[in-house]
């Protein structure tokens, strides 16, 4: 299953060889019914040897294009019904590629993708610096029969890695990828249920769960698996082409026919459009369900339902705005005083979201979360925004998020790459508070803890360190330098401590347990709560004992934690 390089290919036959049980000198080995290996020559310039001349009986040594020529043995690629329609123009024969240990040496693009499309998982070949050294994989597959599973129908061990290997490398193109993906969606769902249809153009819920399952399976991984939704193939997702449908970005096999499915071309918005749909501003609507009006302030046209007051969403305050990245929401909003006792830290929430109706995500967080968070541009969402909370106290954030997520719509939700940051004003940690809090989270044995209350594993943009320990946020403050800023805890920040490594919430509940973690490991890393070494006070199992006795407060923090399998 591993990826073949060249120099693999060669190891296992050698050129040169006779009875290595792949193929002779002189002799056609086929793969397929047209295609065949040889073991032949190539020629190539000889740059080890001068060629000597005489000039008035006056020795010289020419160099450049007028060096010698030697035959380097190789093994080529042919086709029977290419050199056969060649022969019948009168042409010389040509072989598809030619290559040896040492990489490619000849390479026939345009043959390729006509006779020997059946050793490729598309036929865009397209060019890169290694172009078609998935063919050298794909021969040897074809000699060699892949297996993937064991006699009881599990996969092979290795077989992830293996995948892996092919998605990020040059074996990405090579037949034997997409057999893999056939065989991980067939363990995964079961062989039953291979052959998914669509039904009105909409794929089904068990082929699109089946992609999530495949992307866990193999993630991280670039590029990701996907599938087209008109023909139900599992993917690489640069085995399919991006077009947009609806005004959103989708992937589909290359050379359909949209048109075929019932769609049109919109020149205007560049997208292929249903049956009675129309574009407003970037954004696609059903002209049968919606009502087209104009903003009374700007007169642009629009759908009723994404206006207040008559106005449309761009001619509305603050709320309903998306700042710049670098605007400060409490400077803007201030902060919120109310519900917070005296001795409780301010706290500020970021949580990132995908956002597929941007208007109305727009309207929905304005009308939520108006006076109490601000919406942001983010540069590592690629499609919606960061929502930035004033500082607060945990009561008033709880109250204000609630009606937000209690009802969060469908099309406003969370990305592999969206998360959510608390920041805590550090007026609510001693400077060995801050150690604590530090050293728990950073701690390679509670790794499995804070992945389990995080919601997600370490990311691009927020991991841990296990050098970061007690004395991390001292050494900081007395050297006055930096920190890691991805590390789960920041500590570059003057006035607050940010943590990091939570995902984006889904819901309310998965909100709650994030926030009562923060609540509880305020409370927690206060001085004189705990007895016991330092050591010992930073380990998950103490404070899991320590919420054990306050789980009234933190009733769905207690609650995930005891139905998961750190506590089974």
């Amino acid at each position: 299953m591993k990826p073949i390089s060249a120099s693999s290919f060669c190891n296992k036959y050698p050129l040169g060889t006779r009875g290595s049980g792949f193929v002779a000198i002189g002799k056609k080995r086929f793969i397929t019914e047209d295609l065949y290996i040889i073991q032949s020559t190539h020629k190539t310039r000889n740059y080890s040897q001068p060629l000597i001349t005489y000039n008035d009986n006056e020795r010289v040594e020419q160099h450049g294009p007028l060096q010698s020529y030697i035959y380097k043995p190789v093994y080529k690629l042919l086709s029977k019904s290419c050199n056969f329609h060649i022969r019948t123009e009168e042409a010389k024969e040509q072989c598809l590629i030619a290559f040896d240990h040492s990489g490619i040496y000849s390479y026939k693009e345009s043959l390729i993708q006509e006779y020997a499309t059946d050793l490729m998982s598309m036929k865009q070949v397209g060019h890169s610096r290694k172009r078609g050294e998935f063919l050298i994989d794909a021969i040897y597959y074809k000699a060699n029969p892949l297996v993937m599973n064991y006699r009881d129908g599990r996969l092979k061990s290795g077989f992830k890695n293996h995948l892996m290997r092919r998605a990020k490398g040059f074996a990405h193109n090579s037949f034997v990828t997409n057999e893999m993906l056939k065989a991980l969606k067939a363990n995964i769902h079961g062989v039953h249920e291979i052959n998914l249809t669509t039904q009105d153009d909409m794929f089904t819920m068990s082929i699109a769960d089946c992609v999530v399952e495949m992307q866990e399976y193999v993630s991280p991984m670039y590029p990701p698996i996907t599938y087209c939704r008109f023909t139900d193939k599992i993917r690489l997702q640069n085995h399919l082409q991006s077009v947009s449908i609806s005004g959103i970005r989708q992937y589909i096999d290359y050379g359909l026919d949209l048109g075929d499915a019932g769609l049109t071309y919109d020149d205007r918005s560049h997208t292929w459009l249903r049956e009675n749909e129309i574009m407003i501003d970037g954004t696609c609507y059903d002209s049968t369900t919606v009502e087209i009006t104009r903003c009374d302030e700007c007169n642009s046209k629009c759908v009723v339902e994404e206006t207040r007051d008559g106005r449309c969403v761009d001619c509305l305050d603050i709320d309903y705005r998306i700042q710049n990245y670098s605007h400060r929401v409490e400077e803007t909003l201030g902060f919120d005083k109310h519900l917070k006792r005296k001795d409780e830290p301010y706290l500020g929430i970021e949580i990132e979201y995908q956002v597929e109706k941007r208007k109305a995500g727009r309207l929905y967080t304005g009308d939520h979360l108006a006076g109490h968070a601000l919406m942001k541009d983010d540069g590592s969402i690629s499609n919606g925004f960061e929502i930035v909370s004033r500082p607060a106290s945990y009561t008033k954030h709880l109250i204000n998020y609630e009606s937000f997520l209690d009802g969060l719509p469908e099309w406003i939700h969370p990305h592999k790459s969206c998360g959510m940051h608390v920041h805590i004003s550090r007026t609510g940690f001693t400077q060995l508070g801050a150690g604590k809090l530090t050293e728990f989270i950073n701690r390679k044995d509670n790794k499995d803890f804070i992945t389990l209350i995080a919601g997600r594993d370490r990311t691009n943009y927020q991991s841990g360190d296990s050098t970061y320990d007690l004395k991390k946020p001292y050494q900081i403050s007395q050297d006055h330098g930096y920190a890691e800023r991805y590390n789960y805890v920041n500590l570059n920040n003057r006035k607050t401590i940010e943590l990091r490594m939570f995902a984006s919430p889904k819901n309310l509940n998965e909100f709650k347990v994030r926030m009562q973690f923060v609540k509880a490991m305020i409370s927690y890393c206060q001085p004189g709560v705990l007895t016991g070494t330092l050591r010992e006070q930073t380990s998950f199992g103490s404070f899991v004992k320590w919420l054990d006795k306050s789980k009234k407060e933190f009733k769905e923090l207690h609650k995930h934690i005891k139905e998961s399998r750190i506590c089974a």
